[in-house]
């Protein structure tokens, strides 16, 4: 009996809620990562390379950075693509991020978040909790708060 209870209180430890700082991603150089909570809420631009808009949002992003990351902190994640393949497409479309770019092979972040939207921009609390989704980039949603350009 005390086995099973044991076992039950070992189950029941280890299922903590899932959220986006308890994620595992990938890095552009294949390592697995956690994006680590912070002071801000987490900005999270989700894309793939069959998504339309991306690349156009991806260079708005980075040509905003400045002022979006005066609100947010800031990260991309390329879902269902390898790093390599991320690596690549950032190449070849001449986009270097000021920000993180992670990778999510297996799609780790639907099992958080119904993706409905790709691309999309998804708003974190500090708790790592989905507080706002849009689809593509909102750059004027983004920037309302923050100081004109």
């Amino acid at each position: 009996m005390r086995v099973l209870f044991l076992f039950f209180l070992l189950i029941l430890f280890s299922c903590g809620e899932k959220n986006i700082y308890n994620t595992k991603f990938l890095n552009l150089k294949g390592e697995e990562v956690l994006i680590k909570s912070g002071k801000k809420p987490l900005l999270v631009y989700v894309w793939t390379g069959t998504c339309i808009g991306h690349t156009e949002d991806l260079k708005e992003l980075v040509k905003n950075y400045d002022l979006i990351s005066r609100k947010y902190r800031v990260i991309s994640v390329a879902v269902f693509m390898r790093p390599e393949d991320v690596k690549e497409f950032l190449k070849e479309n001449k986009i270097n991020t000021p920000f993180p770019m992670l990778s999510d092979p297996k799609g780790n972040l639907s099992e958080l978040i119904k993706l409905v939207f790709l691309p999309s921009t998804i708003i974190f609390n500090e708790e790592g909790k989905p507080v706002k989704i849009y689809p593509r980039l909102p750059l004027n949603a983004l920037l309302e708060n923050n100081v004109s350009r």
